[in-house]
Order: structure tokens, then C-alpha cells, then sequence
């Protein structure tokens, strides 16, 4: 019992960590729109920011399932973990979106019609 919880304290810090992760990849993403760059190396960025953001994605949803297992077993709700899994997890998924938004307009423009 206690060694489950201990598991899931380090599942959700090793998140927290992959969410870091995809903030860094972010932010060099951000950051090579002011400096000159080859595709290439955006090529790069957007492979590590889709594999990061699908690990994060996943690994979250592993986390929550977890955490159901473990309130199944003891019978109190690891609420903490739960939601701040919920809170990575839409930050990854917006950060992402932006990078969608982003990479579409620099692809093919902004059309007003």
C-alpha cells in the first residue's frame, strides 16, 4: 500500500518532469522564429515537441489509471495526484495547440476572407 503511493509520488514527479521537458522544446520553438535557423533543425523541434507531447499525454493517462487502481486497493482517492496530472496534461495539450496555431500560420498564412 504505502509503496504504491510512494510509486505514484515519483510518477508524478518524473510528469512534472516531462512536462519541463516540453516547455524547454517550447520555448527554443519560440525562439527560433527570432534567429535564423535551417528547416531542419524545425523539423527537429516539431519531432521532439509531437514525441514529448505524446509521452506526456500518455504517461498522464497511465498516472490516472493508476490512481484509480491505488483508490480501488486502499479506499481513499489519491485526489493530488489526479489533478495536478489533469493540470500537466492541459498544459501540454494548449501549449501544443499553439504550436499547431503557430506552425499553420507560418506554413500558409493568415487568409481573411
Amino acid at each position: 500500500m504505502l509503496q504504491t503511493r510512494r510509486l505514484l509520488a515519483f510518477s508524478s514527479r518524473v510528469h512534472t518532469y516531462t512536462m519541463l521537458l516540453y516547455l524547454f522544446f517550447f520555448l527554443v520553438y519560440i525562439s527560433s522564429s527570432y534567429f535564423f535557423v535551417d528547416q531542419s533543425f524545425i523539423d527537429l523541434l516539431t519531432f521532439a515537441l509531437n514525441l514529448i507531447g505524446w509521452t506526456n499525454l500518455l504517461f498522464g493517462l497511465w498516472i490516472i489509471i493508476f490512481s484509480l487502481i491505488v483508490w480501488g486497493s486502499d479506499r481513499i482517492i489519491p485526489l493530488s495526484p489526479i489533478l495536478l496530472t489533469l493540470l500537466r496534461m492541459v498544459a501540454v495539450f494548449l501549449l501544443s495547440s499553439l504550436v499547431a496555431i503557430i506552425e499553420k500560420v507560418i506554413t500558409n498564412g493568415l487568409v481573411v476572407s
